[in-house]
C-alpha cells in the first residue's frame, strides 16, 4: 500500500482553555513538527528535454519513484505532480519521500512523463538512483521515441479501428486517441474529449470506465465512431499488444486496435 508523501494534524488550539493546557499544547506541537520533518528525505533536480520543443503552458510535470528491485516490495514510492504554467525546460523540482523507503541495497528508478492539458503524452523518461541519491537530472524523449515496441502505460495510443470500422478523422479537429497514465484513462473519439479510469490486473487484464465526455455536437460518422469506442470500453476484459498496435479484447473479440504513434 502507497504511503502518503506528508500529512499535516491540525490541532484545535483555541479550544484549550487555560493559558497552561495551550503552553503544553505548543510544546508537544514543537516536538512532533521537527520528527514529522526529519522522517522525510527529498530528491531534487531538473527535468531537461532531449529534443528542443516549446511545453504548451498548460503542462503538466509528473514524477513517481518507484522500488524496481525485483522482489514483492517493490512498488511506487512516492509521486509529485507539477503545472508548468508556462514554464519551459529546464524545470527544477523537488520530490519528498519518507526516508525508512530508502535503502542503498535497493534499486530505485525516477520515473518523469510531461504531458498537455488534453492528456496527450509529449514526453516521458527515467532514470535509475541509488538509494541513497539526493540530485539528479532527468532527460526525457519525445513520446513514442523511446522503445521499438510500445508499452501499455504512457503511451500515445491512435485509433486505428473500432467495432470493425477503421478510424475516422474530421477535418480541423483530432483523431481520435487513448492515452493511460497512473490509473487515469483520458483520450479523444474524434470530437469529444473522453476521461475515466482504468484498472490493468494479471495476465493482460483491462477495464475501463466508466468514462465520460464532452458534449460537442459531431458529424452523424463520429457520433457513431464515438459510440462505438464507449461500447468498446465497456465491454473490455483485456488487451494484446503486438509490436506497436494495442487490441482492446472482450475474451478473444477484437473490439479496438490503436497503434503508438511515433511523435505527438
Amino acid at each position: 500500500m502507497n504511503k502518503p508523501v506528508h500529512y499535516v494534524t491540525v490541532f484545535n488550539f483555541w479550544g484549550y482553555r487555560t493559558l497552561l493546557e495551550r503552553w503544553l499544547l505548543c510544546l508537544i506541537v514543537a516536538a512532533v513538527a521537527p520528527a514529522q520533518a526529519a522522517s522525510l528525505a527529498r530528491i531534487s533536480g531538473e527535468v531537461y528535454t532531449l529534443e528542443r520543443m516549446a511545453l504548451p503552458a498548460d503542462a503538466l510535470l509528473t514524477l513517481e519513484l518507484v522500488d524496481t528491485t525485483p522482489d514483492a516490495r517493490g512498488g511506487r514510492l512516492a509521486r509529485l505532480a507539477l503545472a508548468a504554467r508556462g514554464r519551459q525546460v529546464p524545470l527544477a523540482f523537488e520530490l519528498p519521500v519518507y526516508a525508512a523507503d530508502l535503502d542503498v541495497a535497493r534499486q530505485y528508478q525516477l520515473r518523469a512523463t510531461i504531458i498537455n492539458g488534453g492528456g496527450e503524452l509529449l514526453f516521458s523518461g527515467g532514470q535509475a538512483l541509488a538509494g541513497d541519491a539526493a540530485r539528479v537530472s532527468l532527460r526525457l524523449s519525445r513520446a513514442g521515441e523511446r522503445h521499438p515496441s510500445a508499452s501499455l502505460e504512457d503511451t500515445h495510443w491512435k485509433l486505428v479501428e473500432v467495432g470493425g470500422q477503421p478510424a475516422r478523422v474530421q477535418a480541423g479537429e483530432r483523431e481520435a486517441y487513448l492515452l493511460l497514465l497512473d490509473g487515469l484513462a483520458s483520450g479523444g473519439s474524434g470530437c469529444n474529449k473522453l476521461m475515466g479510469r482504468y484498472t490493468v490486473g494479471t495476465r493482460s487484464q483491462l477495464t475501463l470506465g466508466p468514462m465520460a465526455s464532452t458534449r460537442m455536437a459531431c458529424t452523424p460518422e463520429l457520433m457513431a465512431q464515438e459510440s462505438a469506442l464507449h461500447s468498446a470500453f465497456s465491454r473490455t476484459t483485456g488487451y494484446r499488444i503486438d509490436g506497436n498496435t494495442l487490441e482492446l479484447r472482450d475474451d478473444d473479440n477484437v473490439l479496438a486496435r490503436f497503434t503508438s504513434r511515433a511523435t505527438p
